[in-house]
């Protein structure tokens, strides 16, 4: 947590945020959580909009709504998607962190966290004028490869490859 906020907080000075991209990497990387496993698809749950670019919507937004699919291959576990019963025709890909359940319960990380771990707390910044050569559409089909290849690892997979890692 601490070393998130650090990272958060000096993207924030306007300088920086104008001319890098900063990604963390921490050894106990856990930010990504698959649903409680009281929670399938049909499931009736509270979840916050996603109101324009990835920006949630506020506490008092929080709306009822019907997962309809519990994983797919552009997200993984990391997205799901549902149903707004405000409007029957709404339908988005919400954040898991984004779900709320009346026990406030929390599912298991997923192995999706592997991506984000390192020996040591570290940050890479990324120059913004080099972020503009690539294409969004290349940088997209790099994230599905990776949620694909982590999905299809698991956490077994994850384990068994770092071993081999420190084996070398």
């Amino acid at each position: 947590k601490v070393f998130d906020d650090f990272v958060n907080n000096l993207g924030k000075e306007p300088d920086i945020a104008t001319k890098v991209t900063l990604v963390s990497f921490h050894p106990e990387f856990l930010r990504w959580r698959g649903l409680p496993e009281n929670v399938l698809t049909g499931s009736v749950v509270q979840s916050y909009r996603d109101l324009s670019a990835f920006q949630q919507s506020h506490d008092h937004m929080l709306c009822s709504a019907t997962v309809l699919e519990m994983s797919n291959a552009m997200f993984g576990r990391r997205r799901i998607k549902v149903r707004f019963h405000d409007d029957q025709k709404k339908e988005q890909y919400v954040p898991t962190d984004w779900i709320k359940t009346v026990d406030n319960d929390i599912g298991s990380p997923l192995p999706d966290n592997a991506m984000h771990q390192a020996p040591y707390p570290t940050v890479h910044l990324i120059r913004n004028d080099d972020l503009a050569t690539v294409r969004v559409r290349d940088v997209s089909r790099v994230k599905r490869m990776n949620t694909q290849k982590m999905m299809k690892l698991g956490w077994e997979g994850v384990l068994l490859a770092a071993a081999a890692a420190k084996d070398r």
